[in-house]
């Protein structure tokens, strides 16, 4: 499995992999278009700003041995913990390549921005999600404290210690 930091240059690869009803099934009403799909991801690259101080957006884009795209992780760093995202082509689904994924990007989080708690959520339909996060260390939570920034109302909150 190779890891690259996501780029605009790899977005219309990414689309051909993500952009699929089954991949966006709990995450938003209808599968967004391309361009929607690029300029959400283009925003997301370039990070929260000027202005934020200590709140990074890292976006990554994973690659099967031979090269081919699978699909993607985030993590938004923020008072000292991380939340947590993947998406993943579902033709990839049930492989252990989302598992294999938030294993390095748990060390790679711990390593760079000494994050010592991760957090993930999702809708309660969603038991893939649940699973891969339960499998991964993930534990049930509360929210934190402070807000986490993927939290909806009603949704499901899973927090991890590095």
């Amino acid at each position: 499995m190779r890891i690259e930091e996501l780029s605009t240059a790899h977005l219309d690869e990414l689309a051909t992999v993500l952009l699929h009803p089954a991949v966006y099934q709990h995450i938003e009403d209808e599968l967004p278009s391309l361009y929607e799909f690029k300029l959400g991801l283009e925003r997301a690259i370039a990070g929260p700003g000027h202005g934020v101080a200590d709140e990074y957006w890292l976006n990554y884009l994973i690659r099967d041995e031979a090269g081919m795209m699978l699909g993607r992780l985030e993590a938004t760093v923020h008072h000292g913990l991380a939340e947590v995202a993947f998406l993943f082509g579902h033709q990839h689904w049930g492989r252990g390549y989302a598992t294999a994924g938030l294993r390095w990007l748990h060390d790679e989080l711990t390593r760079s921005h000494a994050v010592t708690a991760f957090w993930g959520t999702t809708v309660p339909a969603n038991h893939r999600s649940q699973n891969l996060l339960l499998r991964s260390g993930y534990v049930p939570s509360e929210p934190p404290r402070c807000t986490l920034y993927s939290y909806a109302p009603g949704d499901l909150v899973f927090r991890r210690s590095a």
